[in-house]
């Protein structure tokens, strides 16, 4: 009798020990459970959470956990989510940098734990942009939203120029130039008008550039740009202000040139130019008037100018 109490008291005594095991099972599970996203933890202080933005530039981030990587970026409001170059979503696990399709976004993480926001110009001045950027440390989400506004204006403020020599070309062509007949049926000898020989000979400038925001940052204004001074042998030719536009502009080349022509005779004119190509690499520094931020443009600019006109005879 008294070993079947003894057996009774020991099932009871591991019954207990089973069901505490239970419990203690369960409520470590429901601890797992409720640390997930919707807890607030905050990761990004509130003085980064919601930004407001009138320029571009490198924003530096605060994230108040050890380890944390970005889950998503989100357009708003339609909660579009951005692909990264690869058309994959834009995340990024661990320390490095990845760029947005958009080409105005970047984000880093950085060693010592910082996110940098790289954002570029927003030339749209019809639309401002608006994303969420969502932070999660494996247990914890958090965000940090931005409203990038138009910029009103920019002004160019420095700029460099390197000419590529091996580009410069010196060379004569008859392109755009006429053939004309003159005669004199008179008993004296007269001047004659031969600049119409050029009148479709073209100076040409060009502009090129696969920098972002490289030729929106004018927003529809004509712009005119100095451009370094022609100079040959030690001989400037005058050079005027250019408009800077993507690819091809002309400019008419005017020469209004004569030839004395005898006394019953007759002449024929042709023309050839003399040009001068040269090819330069520029940077250009551009700055948002009101927030005041800085970007770089880089580009090649081609110039074709006409130098020397030729008006040649033939009998």
């Amino acid at each position: 009798m008294n070993e079947q109490k003894l057996n009774q008291s020991r099932e009871r005594r591991m019954k207990a020990v089973f069901n505490w095991i239970r419990v203690l099972s369960l409520v470590c599970m429901l601890g797992f459970i409720s640390c997930d996203k919707s807890d607030n933890v905050e990761l990004i202080a509130p003085l980064y959470k919601d930004l407001n933005l009138s320029g571009g530039g490198d924003l530096e981030i605060p994230v108040l956990a050890d380890k944390w990587h970005i889950e998503s970026v989100q357009y708003l409001p339609s909660n579009e989510t951005m692909l990264d170059k690869e058309g994959n979503p834009l995340t990024l696990e661990g320390n490095g940098t990845v760029e947005a399709a958009n080409g105005w976004l970047t984000l880093t993480h950085t060693e010592d734990n910082k996110l940098i926001i790289g954002l570029k110009e927003n030339f749209d001045t019809s639309n401002e942009r608006k994303l969420a950027i969502y932070i999660n440390d494996g247990n914890h989400c958090d965000h940090v939203s931005i409203i990038q506004q138009a910029g009103t204006e920019y002004e160019l403020v420095k700029s460099k120029y390197e000419e590529i020599e091996a580009e410069r070309k010196i060379y004569v062509s008859d392109k755009g130039c006429s053939h004309i007949t003159l005669s004199n049926n008179s008993s004296e000898a007269v001047w004659e008008s031969t600049g119409y020989i050029f009148e479709d000979v073209v100076e040409s400038s060009t502009f090129e550039s696969d920098a972002y925001g490289a030729f929106d940052w004018m927003q529809g204004k004509d712009i005119k740009i100095d451009m370094p001074e022609l100079i040959i042998d030690n001989k400037e030719y005058s050079t005027d202000r250019y408009v800077y536009k993507e690819g091809l502009t002309t400019t008419p080349y005017i020469k209004n040139n004569k030839i004395l022509i005898k006394p019953y005779s007759t002449l024929h004119i042709r023309g050839e130019i003399t040009y001068c190509k040269r090819v330069y690499n520029y940077i250009f520094t551009i700055r948002n008037t009101k927030s005041g931020t800085q970007f770089d443009i880089n580009g090649v600019w081609t110039h074709i100018k006409p130098i020397v006109s030729h008006t040649i005879t033939e009998q």
